[in-house]
């Protein structure tokens, strides 16, 4: 049983990128569900907590070894498969199941769509100019919440507010976030068991 859930509240469109594109009419496509709904992989949320953590601790909020000991870590000096495992474990961050068994109905497919929107930018030269061969087209997801689980492998009871502590710190999640995408606000709270 998880130990704690995470809603990500986005405050503006983001993009969570899936490295595919749609040929000349998008350049960069989101990661979806097989239904065609946003999410946020597992992996993307731990990246987004670790990141939290460590700068909590490099801001003395948080002791020196907590991101080691929650997330792990892997000794450079031997091979790649040579680690020490973390203590927590996060799902992916969707809308929910009963959402997915809406988005799968055939009579929701064009409702699925409008959960999106492109975005279009361009690189302007020094002379006010749109550089050539630089304009780029993106779809973004409009802002939605989603929630994610973490599950604490080991007896912590300190983890949950590091967490919390943590979610703080993230502002911000997906791909442009210096062009003002994906603006978030990030909560966790514990689950009753």
């Amino acid at each position: 049983m998880p130990d704690g859930l995470i809603t990500f509240t986005f405050l503006s469109p983001w993009h969570m990128g899936s490295g595919f594109g749609e040929g000349a009419h998008l350049d960069a496509l989101p990661v979806k569900t097989q239904t065609g709904l946003p999410y946020i992989p597992g992996r993307s949320v731990k990246g987004l907590f670790r990141e939290a953590v460590q700068l909590a601790e490099e801001c003395g909020q948080l002791p020196a070894v907590t991101t080691v000991k929650l997330f792990g870590s892997r000794d450079d000096e031997l091979s790649r498969y040579d680690s020490t495992p973390g203590t927590v474990q996060f799902t992916s961050a969707t809308l929910g199941d009963a959402m997915e068994v809406w988005a799968a109905d055939q009579h929701n497919s064009q409702a699925v769509g409008e959960l999106y929107m492109p975005l279009a930018s361009t690189a302007i030269d020094e002379e006010g100019l749109a550089d050539d061969k630089s304009l780029r087209k993106i779809e973004v997801a409009l802002p939605v919440s989603l929630t994610a689980t973490v599950t604490i492998t080991e007896d912590q009871s300190d983890v949950l507010a590091v967490l919390q502590t943590a979610a703080k710190l993230i502002r911000q999640a997906g791909t442009d976030r210096h062009r003002g995408l994906g603006r978030v606000q990030v909560t966790v709270m514990e689950v009753g068991r």
